[in-house]
């Protein structure tokens, strides 16, 4: 009886060890399985954030060179033409001419928004006055071998007055000054207005007093050039000239 109560229980032992062997393979197996589906998780989670990494950058990419092409579209624009000392008006270059006031004409596509601008400016209480637009090559040949300084007048071919983008506009009360234009006319309030909000209508102040080592032009705090809205809001808002604009146009322009 003893000897059978005794091969119970150490039956019952080894059924227990059994089962506790059992349970800590179990556990091993399972614990196991949860790593090797844990490693799969992180494996598919860093494959998946490459792939979106390299969906991204390939996105980023295309936007980039999307935007440097349109950079190049912008820079052959009519409107972003680059006439300087070194730079001839192409002789190709279209123009076509309207009356804007008092017989001075510009190029047809620039009418409305000079023609804009001179209104409010004289809306604000102010008297702004035309004193040069378009000029034939003939016109800015006669002035230049006419003048006594000729650092201070472009050479024929080379004046932005000859592509009708270009406007000198002086304060009226100047008008009786021996010569307007000087630097004070910056100080004539139709001047300060349309310093102010030229870029509003798409043109800048071409020559600033603080880059004439790059335009190579005197300051002229009346000569506006027309480079259309979204450019010339850029040009004011860095503090650059034009110049310096086409230049590193990549620094400055997104494309929208």
């Amino acid at each position: 009886m003893r000897r059978r109560k005794r091969k119970n229980r150490n039956l019952i032992k080894i059924i227990i060890s059994l089962i506790i062997l059992v349970m800590v393979a179990g556990y091993f197996i399972v614990s196991k399985s949860a790593e090797n589906t844990r490693r799969a998780e992180a494996r598919r989670a860093d494959e998946e954030a490459a792939e979106e990494a390299a969906q991204q950058q390939a996105e980023e990419e295309e936007m980039e060179q999307a935007r440097l092409e349109k950079i190049e579209d912008e820079k052959g624009q009519w409107y972003l033409i680059l006439v300087n000392n070194q730079n001839a008006m192409p002789d190709d270059f279209d123009i076509e001419t309207v009356e804007v006031e008092d017989g001075y004409y510009i190029d047809a596509r620039v009418h409305d928004a000079l023609q804009e601008m001179l209104s409010d400016c004289r809306e604000a209480g102010y008297y702004p006055r035309l004193i040069s637009t378009f000029r034939t090559r003939e016109t800015q040949q006669y002035l230049y071998d006419h003048t006594a300084n000729k650092a201070d007048t472009a050479i024929p071919g080379h004046s932005e007055h000859e592509c009708g983008l270009a406007a000198d506009i002086i304060d009226a009360d100047s008008l009786g000054w021996a010569d307007p234009l000087i630097d004070e006319q910056e100080d004539m309030p139709a001047q300060q207005w349309l310093m102010e909000h030229c870029q509003d209508y798409g043109f800048i102040l071409r020559y600033p007093k603080d880059k004439e080592d790059i335009t190579e032009i005197i300051y002229e705090p009346w000569h506006y050039r027309y480079v259309g809205k979204e450019h010339a809001s850029i040009i004011k808002d860095n503090g650059i000239c034009l110049e310096e604009y086409l230049e590193n146009m990549e620094d400055y322009y997104q494309a929208q």
